[in-house]
């Protein structure tokens, strides 16, 4: 059986994505190179990872996404602030941030309890509306992470715009030595 790699999310407006290369830009500049900088236009919201899953599992899942969407509300983000996970002295993963409405919890919790009744675990790590930026490479020396975290404590980014969260998107993601493609599978409008 033919597994496939996929997530749920929600895609980024044309602005936003236009903010977020800046954004990038900019911290290309830095001279820090171990870091995988993610294209602007493949930059997404993730609500669910579910990892390999088999069509059976995906059609169940779609399902789920569905039911849930036809009773949640479009929600409003705000896109501000930058950050790293887990912090900017041990920087691994570049973030933008998102002003979120509690509606927006209780949709991705939602999606987390759904999935997990289809046999999917359940993320151990509190959910963290967030939009990556990059991933820093193994390799990373301990100067180049020092520059790294000194260079986004510097960056100023204040709110780049808002977006409404009107559909989900049920992604396959294929990883590609040049980086993941992500393909939709469906999508699901929000109409609660």
């Amino acid at each position: 059986m033919m597994l496939i790699r996929a997530f749920i999310a929600v895609e980024l407006p044309p602005h936003i994505q236009k903010e977020l290369e800046i954004i990038l830009i900019n911290l290309q500049k830095s001279g820090v190179r171990s870091v995988k900088w993610v294209n602007p236009h493949a930059i997404h919201l993730t609500l669910k990872f579910l990892g390999e899953s088999s069509p059976q599992e995906l059609s169940q899942i779609a399902d789920e996404i569905r039911k849930i969407a036809a009773t949640t509300a479009p929600l409003e983000v705000q896109v501000q602030g930058i950050g790293a996970f887990p912090n900017l002295k041990r920087p691994r993963v570049v973030w933008v941030g998102l002003k979120s409405p509690p509606g927006l919890f209780r949709l991705q919790k939602a999606l987390e309890d759904a999935a997990e009744q289809i046999g999917y675990p359940r993320e151990e790590r509190e959910f963290s509306p967030h939009l990556t930026l990059g991933r820093v490479k193994r390799e990373a020396s301990p100067t180049e992470l020092t520059l790294l975290g000194q260079t986004i404590a510097q960056k100023s980014v204040g709110t780049l715009g808002t977006m409404m969260i009107n559909q989900l998107v049920l992604f396959r993601s294929d990883l590609k030595p040049e980086g993941a493609i992500y393909t939709p599978l469906a999508h699901f409008s929000l109409n609660g």
